[in-house]
């Protein structure tokens, strides 16, 4: 297992590393670090470079290692990673373009022994506005807290643009049924099955929550959880990028479809959601309007707001929205 003692230079040289980090980890990211940091610690080389957002390399580090040994779960068959509808184990490719369809995969849960008694699943959707898909900051460390916590966590890599609705949805309505009917295989109970997504992941989950009921029935997700989700597609708060992404077209009729304060019906499952007042890409007005509407038919729900941590931030370790984690993982011991 690789830790912040060791260098960018020890992962990348790992035979297969370049590959996983090419789909899995957000292009760009590593020219972070200086040429010669790469030879240093990354406990060092954390305050070698800057992030784009500001601030140390600390944060990127730590999903760097976090990234690392998922792969290394991945090449020791710990974990495996199956192509999505087909189910058959696959690699990415070094040079892969990513917008591909074919793109498209679930890592499944390192497997748990025989008398192990089944437990709840998590399926985890990071955010990318549809346009790619942020595992290393919604997906990782989500699946780190989850399986500490004796969730079974599935990671999906969904299909993106130029792929448009209903791909995205089919694809996790796909793997909710696949983890139901692989239920013995994982140690699942096939009746605590959650999603959980983050911003058009969260969009994503939220939809699927719904949708489930004409496309895919037997696929009801049992909880839902998003993290400053995008909720409505309606011009007044939509997060454009994502829309178009999904749409393909600045379509009114299907804005208002596919927002989902105007999908929810009564059946819809419990769900947790949380934003940040000060986020300026999906206002949290988005969550409000989801909040309204669970209301409205009293449907099990509990939405928080943090004062700060803007968009996209994870686990927010480092701002006031710290304890969404632990507010969520109490609200699934009452409800998943």
């Amino acid at each position: 297992m690789f830790s912040t003692f060791d260098t960018l230079t020890d992962i990348m040289s790992v035979p297969g590393m370049k590959k996983w980090f090419h789909s899995l980890f957000l292009e760009g990211q590593l020219d972070c670090f200086p040429e010669d940091s790469w030879d240093q610690p990354l406990r060092l080389a954390a305050f070698r470079g800057q992030a784009p957002w500001g601030g140390n390399l600390q944060g990127l580090t730590e999903q760097i290692v976090d990234m690392a040994n998922l792969v290394l779960d991945l090449q020791s068959g710990k974990r495996q990673c199956l192509h999505l509808r087909d189910w058959n184990a696959w690699e990415p490719c070094e040079d892969a373009d990513l917008l591909d369809p074919n793109q498209s995969f679930v890592i499944t849960p390192p497997p748990r022994t025989e008398d192990t008694p089944p437990g709840p699943a998590l399926i985890i959707c990071p955010g990318g506005g549809y346009e790619f898909v942020s595992f290393q900051n919604e997906g990782t460390p989500i699946q780190i807290i989850a399986e500490k916590r004796g969730y079974v966590s599935f990671m999906l890599r969904y299909k993106i643009a130029p792929s448009r609705y209903p791909e995205p949805q089919l694809d996790l309505l796909e793997t909710i049924r696949y983890v139901r009917d692989n239920a013995a295989k994982y140690h699942v109970d096939p009746d605590r099955i959650g999603i959980i997504g983050f911003s058009a992941g969260g969009h994503l989950c939220a939809s699927t929550a719904a949708l489930y009921r004409t496309l895919m029935p037997e696929a009801r997700p049992n909880a839902v959880v998003l993290g400053y989700p995008v909720i409505s597609l309606e011009k007044d708060i939509a997060h454009e990028g994502s829309a178009l992404a999904l749409i393909g077209k600045d379509d009114e009729t299907l804005r208002h479809e596919l927002s989902v304060e105007n999908l929810i019906h009564t059946d819809y499952p419990p769900t947790f959601a949380w934003a940040c007042r000060d986020d300026g890409t999906v206002p949290c007005e988005n969550t409000e309007r989801l909040e309204a509407k669970l209301k409205e038919l009293g449907i099990t729900h509990e939405c928080r707001y943090y004062p700060s941590g803007g968009h996209g931030c994870g686990l927010a370790y480092d701002n006031s929205a710290w304890q969404w984690s632990l507010d969520m993982l109490s609200f699934l011991e009452r409800n998943l």
